[in-house]
């Protein structure tokens, strides 16, 4: 059967007053079920909690000067040939895509109803954000890599996971937990997660805690690896993260994100983040922003962590990314598939390295297909919110990679 590449209009989808039965969404296939996710991917708050990320008084103007090269490059598909661009958007489900370089914006695509300031579910891009605010944190003097996470946050003595592991190890996902990241494996610990946090429905023979903080505190380490042996990608240990950098700093990740990060890029769009049953910040995948915001906060990136004369991200943070971590300690672990297989990357304070020489980055991503991808040595970044029908498709996965590198190619030349 081939793809269905309907959008939400297209669909029919929570159109009416009601909507029919089968065109609506609800908490029971929001979150990962299409073609619902055509829609719910820019309304993840009418359904799900939610606290608001502060924009300033005030936004920044970025500039749009398209680059018309963009709309022409022809993409390599995975399996051999390649495709126009257009068509390539389409078929990767994409709702918004923008390329930026240092003095602004070259490109943008909507598709799917989006808006450059519609707040858009950025899944797992999330976790980049709060390592983000993590090694900013550590800049400021606020808390160690090398501290045990007890030191901030005690709750956990009672998870081997965490008891005995530094920040540092969860930071850069490699202490040892006993966890299983599979959406596919209705048995998972990540489907268990999104039970406990209260965005997928548990069995009527479940009984989950209902509360973040505790679920953090039942989990233990994989008894087949010591901590900093291999890198496993594992939701849970980005709320850890978290945990401690409120901690150390005082301050929530909403707070932070809009005064550390939001103000100086003067950021203008609704941004939200999603929470739990009890109101806790999920920081593993609840980030909602739009492509535009996203756009300025890229260039700052590019732009040596710079806005204007202002100093937003130390360029130390920005070496410590570009730097990657242990590529070894990657290789070692489940994630090396795919277009990650090949020695190339690595994995450094909620951030994916690729080490590619000539192609050097770092990037955020999410399920169903969201990227930041942050090319810091040739100035341009690139943003794509997606409704892909499934959680994780290698194939797609390697299909956007040869979209970025195609643009930075054209742009570089």
């Amino acid at each position: 059967m081939p793809p269905d590449y309907r959008d939400a209009a297209e669909l029919g989808l929570m159109e009416g007053f009601p909507p029919p039965p089968d065109k609506r969404v609800n908490r029971s296939n929001a979150l990962l079920k299409p073609p619902f996710n055509r829609w719910s991917y820019q309304h993840m708050r009418t359904i799900f909690p939610s606290s608001p990320i502060a924009c300033p008084p005030e936004p920044s103007p970025i500039a749009v000067d398209v680059d018309p090269r963009i709309a022409h490059v022809h993409i390599p598909r995975p399996g051999g040939g390649t495709c126009e661009f257009d068509t390539y958007l389409r078929e990767t489900f994409t709702d918004a895509f923008v390329v930026v370089t240092r003095d602004g914006i070259v490109h943008q695509s909507y598709l799917n109803g989006m808006t450059p300031l519609q707040p858009h579910q950025m899944m797992s891009a999330t976790k980049s954000f709060a390592g983000l605010l993590g090694l900013m944190a550590i800049a400021s003097g606020s808390l160690s890599e090398h501290d045990p996470v007890i030191k901030w946050v005690p709750e956990l003595a009672s998870a081997s996971s965490f008891s005995d592991a530094t920040f540092r190890h969860v930071l850069d996902m490699t202490n040892s937990m006993d966890f299983n990241e599979d959406y596919a494996d209705p048995a998972s610990g990540i489907i268990r997660y999104g039970r406990e946090i209260g965005w997928l429905q548990a069995p009527a023979d479940a009984t989950p805690t209902g509360n973040l903080y505790d679920y953090l505190g039942e989990l233990q380490r994989d008894p087949r690896y010591e901590h900093g042996e291999i890198f496993a990608y594992q939701t849970p240990k980005t709320d850890v993260v978290n945990w401690v950098t409120n901690r150390a700093t005082g301050m929530s990740f909403q707070d932070l994100m809009a005064k550390a990060v939001w103000a100086p890029v003067g950021a203008e769009g609704e941004t939200y983040v999603l929470l739990d049953g009890n109101g806790t910040l999920v920081a593993g995948g609840g980030l909602n922003a739009g492509p535009r915001d996203l756009a300025r906060f890229a260039k700052m990136m590019l732009s040596g962590g710079r806005c204007g004369t202002e100093q937003v991200v130390d360029q130390s943070i920005l070496d410590t990314l570009l730097n990657g971590g242990e590529r070894d300690a990657f290789l070692r672990g489940p994630e090396a598939t795919g277009m990650m297989r090949n020695g190339d990357w690595s994995y450094r304070a909620q951030w994916w390295t690729r080490h590619t020489p000539g192609r050097e980055a770092f990037t955020a991503m999410g399920i169903h297909g969201q990227w930041l991808y942050l090319d810091t040595l040739r100035g341009v970044g690139i943003i794509k919110h997606s409704s892909q029908p499934v959680s994780l498709d290698l194939d797609l996965d390697q299909f956007n990679l040869n979209a970025i590198d195609e643009i930075i190619d054209t742009l570089a030349d």
